[in-house]
């Protein structure tokens, strides 16, 4: 169980450290909360206590007042596995940029050597001050995670930089921040991206997929201490880390992902590969054909990549992505066999809040026996966490 001090702050955002606590115990943490003198100014120590379970501390001198207690700054700094400041005030993040311990928190944070996370929430002008955008260079060149903050409405009633991040990704962050790098020494290979199949040097079939899902599927497969093999169709989202192929048809990646899925140990076939190509491609077609007269186009089935690659994975864990329109999971169940997928992903791309281009999803991750082991939608930023979850249950 990951074991997280959460530092609040006198800011307007304190409000939000109870969706926090909520959300870092549904991901199996436990929570100990460290209040500011003006933190309680806005939210009261009783409502983090019983959200949390655990004492609320916020007195510095408590081994005084008490004779058995230890002292309490050195404990709570050894028992934890991460420190999140949330919300962090301008005053929080100077104070810990100039070494200054005044109190529990700031005590706790220079004892420790642990992970700490700062989740700033201010005005868009304090954000903006010269004096803390140094404060938070100092604070990251140190090792410090900075999450957000974001554009918003602010409690002065200003919109701009200074909105403190969302709850999921606050504690998204803090809990991969100490999350053991469970792919260490493995190979992933993800394909990404549309594929193209030109009719002739202008003119192709393709589907408006842009590469996002492949693209944080990626980031969290880095992220988690895998090496990362990646080959994209059409796209504008590249990892930053990894080995990067571009290509163009399903011939093309078909022939690079065979070429290199002998070097994964996880292989997920993300991209958005065309079902037909051209039956034979033609240099040009002219622009002189009247309007009127219509234009035939043969095409043949592309190769089914995941298909050819199930019939020779070996232990290797293959995972399939099944893009439908309004249809229900019953094929999506067929795939598993017919391709011999480890887990399918099943998501209806006909609803406007999700599916192509879109940064959100709604997703059922179903398993080789054809039960649906995830239900959800989100960003797909989040969902690409939950997919790794379910492949490192397989491992």
């Amino acid at each position: 169980m990951q074991r997280v001090i959460l530092g609040v702050t006198g800011g307007i955002a304190a409000y939000r450290a109870g969706d926090i606590i909520r959300g870092l115990k549904k991901k199996g943490a436990d929570v100990t909360c460290i209040m500011t003198k003006s933190a309680k100014e806005f939210i009261t120590p009783l409502t983090l206590r019983k959200l949390s379970g655990n004492p609320v501390y916020d007195d510095m001198f408590l081994e005084g007042k008490k004779t058995s207690s230890k002292i309490k700054h050195i404990d709570l700094a050894r028992n934890c596995d991460s420190i999140l400041i949330a919300p962090a005030t301008a005053n929080i993040i100077g104070k810990i940029a100039s070494g200054i311990a005044d109190d529990l928190l700031t005590t706790v944070v220079m004892a420790s050597e642990k992970k700490v996370l700062i989740a700033p929430a201010m005005n868009k002008q304090m954000w903006k001050n010269r004096i803390v955008k140094a404060n938070v260079k100092k604070l990251e060149k140190n090792g410090y995670i900075f999450i957000g903050p974001v554009k918003g409405e602010l409690a002065c009633g200003e919109t701009g930089e200074g909105h403190i991040e969302s709850t999921d990704k606050i504690v998204r962050e803090t809990i991969k921040s100490v999350k053991k790098k469970a792919l260490k020494g493995k190979t992933v290979l993800i394909t990404s991206g549309a594929t193209r199949e030109f009719i002739d040097k202008v003119r192709f079939i393709s589907n408006p997929s842009s590469g996002k899902t492949g693209y944080f599927l990626a980031k969290e497969a880095v992220s988690r201490g895998a090496k990362l093999i990646f080959i994209s169709g059409k796209s504008s989202f590249m990892p930053e880390k990894g080995k990067t192929i571009k290509v163009v048809s399903a011939s093309d990646m078909f022939l690079k992902t065979i070429k290199h899925y002998k070097k994964a140990d996880i292989i997920i076939g993300a991209a958005a590969v065309g079902d037909f190509q051209m039956r034979s491609a033609k240099r040009e077609i002219r622009s002189k054909i009247p309007r009127e007269k219509n234009l035939i186009i043969q095409l043949k089935p592309t190769i089914d990549i995941l298909a050819e690659i199930g019939k020779k994975k070996g232990k290797r864990i293959l995972v399939g992505f099944s893009a439908e329109a309004g249809k229900s999971p019953a094929r999506s169940k067929q795939k598993i066999k017919k391709k011999n997928l480890d887990l399918v992903v099943f998501n209806d791309v006909s609803k406007k809040s999700g599916g192509f281009e879109s940064d959100n999803n709604s997703i059922i991750i179903i398993d080789s026996r054809g039960r649906a082991v995830f239900k959800g939608k989100g960003a797909k930023e989040k969902l690409a966490a939950v997919i790794f979850d379910k492949i490192e249950k397989l491992m």
